[in-house]
């Protein structure tokens, strides 16, 4: 075996340990656990899509025998399979419109397959669910219970309304912070490789990041009928709609960017933005509002030329 093929094959082992680390009860296991996409990205940006699909194949094998069958199924969708979307794409360039020169594929584009797909993972639970005793709801909030009971021993009516607080948008919150996870361990792996020289793709400026037109469509039919139905599908419709609005987050802060660039302290305005972020979720609604918009009317043009 070539020096090359045993690194893919030790990055695909670490991967799948590290998706197993909050087995181990160790304070801090999480953040492992959120870095365990990085050894697959880290080999499939810098070898491409072979040896992101050994590395898959080798963490699908190692946390089913380190874990159970049901370890690797989750390694499989949450981990191996988005790093192979994301390595097939990242490195693939297309013919540009008008012109005989080659582009690399959009970030903007990967980050709204990676949004979509993280709905289908979301459709197929609520499928799953329909069986089971109060559907997703019910099981969110039995999950939720056990949870609080065992990290935070409460009396009865704080768990409650603790649990009763969190169901409405748990599936979007978990969906939303997947996705967050995976841009996160995305940008790290190129920043690691650039800094290195080894890959062909250049950096992408968050202030020109742009969203295919399609993106507009699932998130308007998403939020309408959330806002039209009950019950079960208004649920599913709001969680939906809460993943899909991450693209439009992540354009929101484009804007923000790009105004910066154009204010007398850029560095200022962004932590002032970041802070507020961090202090309150409202502010984040303000930005995926601010990427709506931008995707329907085009603010940037206008610092771009303010005449």
């Amino acid at each position: 075996m070539s020096k090359d093929m045993l690194i893919v094959v030790g990055a695909g082992a670490i991967s799948g340990f590290a998706s197993l680390a909050f087995l181990s009860g160790v304070p801090g296991a999480l953040l492992v656990v959120y870095l365990a996409p990085l050894p697959l990205l880290l080999v499939g940006l810098d070898q491409g899509i072979k040896a992101v699909s050994i590395a898959g194949v080798s963490g699908i094998v190692t946390s089913t025998v380190a874990g159970t069958m049901l370890s690797g199924g989750l390694f499989t969708v949450i981990h191996a399979f988005p790093a192979w979307i994301i390595v097939r794409h990242a490195l693939l360039k297309y013919s540009a419109p008008d012109t005989k020169n080659k582009e690399w594929y959009p970030a903007g584009s990967i980050l709204c397959i990676l949004s979509v797909f993280s709905s289908g993972i979301l459709m197929m639970i609520i499928v799953w669910s329909q069986g089971e005793v109060g559907g997703l709801r019910g099981l969110i909030k039995s999950y939720l219970d056990q949870v609080f009971t065992y990290v935070m021993p409460v009396d009865d009516v704080l768990r409650g309304d603790l649990v009763q607080l969190m169901v409405p948008l748990f599936p979007g919150y978990m969906g939303t912070s997947w996705v967050l996870m995976v841009v996160f361990n995305a940008s790290i792996a190129l920043a690691i490789l650039t800094r290195f020289d080894r890959t062909e793709r250049p950096k992408s400026k968050l202030a020109n990041l742009m969203l295919p037109d399609w993106m507009s469509w699932f998130i308007v039919v998403s939020a309408s009928i959330a806002l039209l139905s009950q019950e079960e599908l208004e649920f599913f419709s709001r969680n939906l709609t809460l993943i899909l609005a991450v693209p439009f987050f992540f354009l929101g802060l484009a804007v923000f960017h790009k105004l910066a660039s154009h204010a007398a302290f850029p560095r200022m305005l962004l932590t002032a933005i970041y802070v507020a972020l961090f202090l309150s979720g409202w502010i984040a609604l303000v930005v995926i509002i601010t990427g709506i918009i931008e995707q329907w009317f085009g603010l940037r043009r206008y610092f771009e030329n303010p005449g």
